[in-house]
């Protein structure tokens, strides 16, 4: 037989007999369950909305969504799902083929890397919607597998979430705690100032005092006016008026103590220069306990649009059939190959002889 027919033979035939035997008798059926997710935001604005407010059309908020399908392919999910289900020993079994089957003495690194060919997201960044495929040889394992799988991304986004929030309310709160610490210390000096003064409010016993001065005045104004009346016609040394005489010193003696008691340095007016400073700050401190609740309430109610909730409409499914591999596109696709290959092959060996005969 010509050579040149043997090796197209050959060629055609190793190919064919190869891909017929795996994909015929060797490959391990395939389960896939899918699902789909999407990541919501508690601002309705943040969003446009379809199917009833189910699923968010242009998300800017990518972020999180990238930080979702990085996590599943991380290395804690990859450990939390071997924990959970065995996947080193299901992926491993004996049962499947040498192709598809974990090495059994594999590291972390290696089995990270199998798990991601396992593990498909497959993220649509007009939508944020994140199809989630799991591939294992059991059905059932494939669906349970999917299902922790997106429990484990909203425990992820409940984390991301609340930190979002602690951190909006964080400074908000200390605002709080440091208006009602300083209402305290104002309170305990208004406190202090009444012990060492004896009075809550100077202002009010100012007036009092005020008040008392203007009724001394007048009572002494009339008792003069008597007293200027009767010494028309009656003697000073008379009794009647030694006692208006005596009733006008009295009158005058209070006045004086009245009215030191307004500008002596420790009196009334006194407390009333060391109150005012106290007023102005109890004033400030109400006006900055109010600003600082105000501010709370807008940040939280501003942290409340920042949640982010991920929300599955599409739940992980129950594989009834294998869906891989495709034995026939499979074989189809790796006879295509391997004849592009030797084609390939056949033209570069062709010009490199032709090249030597050449020279020749």
């Amino acid at each position: 037989m010509n050579p040149v027919a043997l090796r197209v033979i050959v060629a055609a035939l190793i190919p064919v007999l190869m891909a017929a035997s795996y994909f015929g008798l060797i490959a391990s059926d395939r389960y896939v369950s899918e699902a789909s997710v999407v990541l919501r935001s508690g601002s309705p604005s943040a969003s446009s909305m379809v199917l009833g407010g189910l699923l968010p059309v242009g998300n800017p908020d990518t972020q999180d969504v990238l930080v979702v399908a990085d996590y599943i392919h991380s290395m804690e999910m990859a450990r939390h799902l071997d924990e959970k289900f065995g996947l080193r020993k299901h992926y491993s079994d004996r049962a499947i083929d040498f192709v598809s089957r974990l090495t059994a003495n594999a590291t972390d690194e290696e089995f990270l890397d199998y798990l991601k060919n396992m593990i498909g997201v497959k993220y649509e960044e007009t939508s944020s919607i994140i199809s989630i495929t799991i591939k294992a040889f059991s059905p059932d394992l494939s669906r349970d597998v999917n299902r922790e799988v997106i429990a484990r991304s909203e425990l992820l986004i409940n984390r991301l979430s609340d930190r979002i929030v602690e951190d909006t309310l964080a400074q908000a709160r200390l605002e709080v705690e440091n208006a009602i610490s300083n209402a305290r210390d104002i309170s305990n000096k208004l406190s202090m100032f009444a012990n060492d003064n004896g009075s809550i409010n100077p202002g009010t016993d100012a007036s009092s005092i005020v008040g008392l001065i203007a009724a001394l005045e007048g009572k002494l104004a009339e008792t003069r006016a008597l007293y200027t009346e009767k010494s028309a016609y009656m003697r000073d040394t008379s009794t009647e008026m030694r006692a208006l005489t005596n009733r006008i010193n009295g009158i005058e003696t209070e006045l004086r103590r009245e009215r030191s008691r307004l500008s002596d340095e420790q009196g009334v007016g006194s407390a009333i220069e060391k109150y005012k400073p106290l007023l102005v700050e109890e004033e400030l401190g109400r006006q900055r306990y109010s600003a600082a609740l105000q501010a709370f309430e807008s940040a939280r109610a501003e942290s409340q649009t920042k949640k982010r909730y991920l929300a599955t409409f599409v739940q992980p499914s129950l594989p009834t059939s294998s869906t891989e591999p495709d034995r026939l596109i499979d074989a189809v696709s790796a006879i295509l190959l391997s004849f592009l290959l030797y084609s390939i092959f056949a033209l570069f060996r062709a010009a490199i002889k032709e090249h030597i005969d050449f020279a020749i």
